[in-house]
């Protein structure tokens, strides 16, 4: 099932057409007692944008002179590091709530054995091949970048990336494919949750969640991973992406994976409240990031109240709740205005999972050859983001001349599949619109 659906985004967004109708302004376009078969185009847009986003992100890192990095530029740019903590505030939120949507796509069509071993077998092995092959040029460049290490990338390999430890006093790491062994063990954690909404005796709180999400007090689901983060803090203070220690961001991330679940459960019933909200919720998002930039990330407001390094609960109320904003405001506008098919984000949807997977070693790699050459800081960062663009992107097209099954390793699952004749049908009108 998993490897069949076109598209095929890392959370297996609905590419076979959701039962729903189009928001805003396709809605009513069945005759009444009809179900017209409309996909969700917005959200492929969304997770696509959301995924080259984060790519442009970590091009940047290095260049921020208040954050330490695999490799860092020895010239950093303030005003770099400035811009991007607002997309920093809420870029993986909205990744785990388009993840959560994908989820329950795939959830409503197939059993419980099939959902899970799917979600394992597109999961899984590209996790493990990453940590074993495509992270590893990562620590061997920052290891000769920062430490002088002169061997070769297959005796670094072969000799002392598995043997070291963990990363960061060793080698071996997961690196950036943390955020896909944590969609995986969240997806198993959440699933007898998942379940238990199917059941009749749930149907009061199913029902309670879609009134609420329905009127304005949608604004207040932030505070679902505020709690469950405030709470878990006192047991796991930092955050690490490491999964085992690391629960109090767990459950944020979980929080917001969990409402995009609920989400595209009710979506009929909620698209047209996200939509008339769109312009409420940007504001909100604005006045946020003013009172962010103005109290924490600059000094002009002349009193600080916690930042990226010192997370105070006010910090973490602000900057969870921008986050919630700011995907609610964005699925209200590209519902309303990008919910129609594009060849080129069908295109890229297929492709971003691999185009993630090797993202962060290109990044890496151009750095290490780019930095020497002393060069502006903008100068620099321009010339990694088009490398780390063009090289991950002809990854991903690499990927599909793999043979077989193998492209499941780098996150591209083979297009061969059985589908139903409607379903066929229905894919191929997509593909030719």
């Amino acid at each position: 099932m998993t490897a069949g659906i076109d598209g095929l985004p890392l959370t297996e967004i609905e590419t076979l057409f959701a039962s729903m109708p189009s928001p805003a302004s396709n809605a009513g376009a069945a005759g009444d007692g009809d179900v017209q078969q409309q996909r969700l185009y917005y959200i492929d847009f969304l997770r696509v944008s959301a995924f080259l986003l984060l790519i442009a992100y970590h091009a940047s890192v290095a260049f921020f002179p208040d954050m330490k990095w695999l490799i860092e530029a020895p010239d950093g740019s303030p005003a770099l590091s400035l811009i991007m903590k607002f997309p920093r505030a809420w870029r993986l939120a909205l990744l785990f709530f388009v993840s959560g949507m994908g989820t329950w796509f795939v959830f409503r069509r197939v059993s419980s054995f099939a959902f899970l071993k799917g979600r394992f077998l597109r999961l899984f092995p590209p996790l493990i091949f990453a940590m074993c092959v495509i992270v590893v040029p990562q620590v061997w460049y920052e290891r000769m970048y920062e430490e002088g290490y002169q061997g070769s990338f297959l005796t670094f390999w072969l000799t002392r990336y598995f043997t070291e430890g963990k990363y960061p006093d060793g080698n071996f790491t997961w690196a950036h494919m943390w955020f896909v062994a944590y969609l995986l063990s969240m997806t198993f954690v959440c699933y007898p949750v998942f379940r238990l909404l199917d059941h009749p005796r749930a149907k009061p709180v199913t029902d309670w969640f879609e009134r609420t999400a329905a009127s304005p007090f949608v604004y207040l689901f932030f505070l679902l991973p505020l709690v469950l983060n405030l709470a878990l803090s006192p047991i796991f203070p930092r955050q690490t992406n490491s999964l085992y220690n690391d629960g109090a961001w767990f459950a944020v991330w979980a929080s917001w994976f969990g409402l995009g679940f609920l989400f595209a459960r009710h979506h009929r019933s909620l698209i047209d409240g996200l939509v008339a909200r769109r312009w409420a919720s940007a504001a909100m998002a604005m006045g946020l990031t003013l009172v962010l930039y103005a109290f924490s990330w600059t000094d002009l407001g002349g009193l600080s109240i916690g930042d990226y390094d010192r997370m105070t609960p006010l910090y973490k109320a602000l900057l969870l709740a921008l986050a919630w904003v700011m995907i609610l405001m964005l699925c209200g506008f590209a519902a309303l205005h990008i919910n129609g098919p594009s060849k080129t984000v069908a295109w890229l949807n297929r492709k971003v999972f691999p185009l993630y997977i090797v993202h962060q070693t290109i990044v890496v790699a151009a750095l290490y050859y780019v930095l020497p050459l002393g060069l502006g800081v903008w100068e620099e960062y321009g010339l990694v983001l088009f490398a780390t663009f063009a090289g991950s992107l002809l990854f991903a097209m690499a990927a599909e001349l793999l043979p077989g099954r193998l492209g499941l390793l780098v996150g591209l699952a083979p297009r061969t599949t059985r589908r139903s004749s409607a379903e066929e049908a229905q894919v191929q009108s997509a593909r030719g619109a």
